[in-house]
């Protein structure tokens, strides 16, 4: 039975988040954090959609709360200290779900905390979106869950889907979640970078073929690692994918983009950094990523030093 809910990363969808179960239940959904980022929200809360919410804070391991499941909704590059932060702060009975966008939150949360039971997550078509310390989204999009092969339900994947259903996410299990998060990974990869490199919104994707061709050559080696790596995706899915970004509503920006202009860390690593890797551990050429990386990298180390 879960009963109490911890999210840990107040960003943008983790804020839509926890703002819409505590609609539902606000005296059972928990921000975990620890250090000045709990004491500011323990003071100003979190606001979104324009309203100010004080859910509860856990920092405190001797604060008597138990964590039934843990949502992990930190960006990439903030999973390590994030990790740290929930140390001693869950037991070994918290249901730990990841919903990064990249493939490696859940291996490397399953390596720190191996007597959890951990899942894969992903978050679809949410526009959620953050200006300064406000958020502000229309829809949360579609959450998939489960192990890797869900063919058969295990009962922690049973159970945290009908405890975030009955609390308003629109949420499904999804047979194959190692597929579910290549493809959003995917889709990352080649439209998230490209968008950095080209500053457009997502509505130029399907009107500037030399957009979608980097879309497509930046996938293309997702493809092909992927593969390697024996999961089950195919340029079918890239095809479907790069359909549905042309379709995206014209004046969206993808998440890379907006936090590019916000001045705010970007997730290059687990993007074209992870490709790279993963080509060399298989021995698979993938200079259009390795470019990508380079050009994002060095732009930001420039702003750095100008500003």
């Amino acid at each position: 039975m879960i009963k109490t809910i911890g999210v840990i990363g107040a960003g943008s969808v983790g804020s839509a988040l926890i703002s819409e179960i505590y609609k539902r239940d606000p005296d059972n959904i928990y921000v975990v954090a620890t250090g000045e980022r709990a004491e500011r929200m323990r003071e100003k809360g979190i606001d979104v959609n324009g309203n100010t919410i004080f859910p509860h804070i856990h920092s405190d391991k001797n604060d008597g709360v138990k964590i039934d499941l843990l949502i992990v909704a930190v960006k990439t590059y903030s999973l390590e200290n994030a990790m740290d932060a929930i140390d001693g702060l869950i037991d070994d009975e918290t249901i730990i779900l990841p919903i990064q966008n990249g493939i490696m939150a859940t291996e490397m949360l399953k390596d720190r905390f191996p007597k959890n039971r951990v899942l894969y997550g992903i978050v679809l078509r949410t526009d959620a979106h953050r200006m300064g310390r406000r958020v502000y989204f229309s829809t949360l999009g579609e959450m998939q869950i489960g192990y890797a092969d869900n063919k058969l339900v295990e009962p922690e994947v049973q159970t945290t889907y009908e405890t975030l259903k009955k609390l308003g996410v629109n949420i499904n299990i999804y047979e194959d979640m190692k597929r579910a998060q290549w493809r959003k990974w995917m889709l990352n990869v080649g439209a998230g970078q490209a968008a950095v490199e080209t500053h457009v919104e997502c509505g130029f994707f399907g009107q500037v073929g030399e957009i979608r061709e980097i879309m497509q050559l930046c996938m293309d080696e997702v493809v092909k690692v992927g593969q390697a790596e024996g999961v089950n995706i195919t340029y079918e899915d890239r095809d479907e994918i790069i359909d549905m970004l042309v379709n995206f509503p014209p004046d969206k920006k993808m998440s890379m983009l907006q936090d590019i202009e916000a001045g705010r860390s970007i997730e290059i690593d687990e993007y074209a950094g992870t490709v790279i890797k993963l080509g060399e551990k298989h021995g698979i050429p993938t200079p259009i990523n390795k470019v990508i990386y380079l050009a994002i990298t060095a732009r930001e180390k420039v702003n750095a030093m100008r500003r």
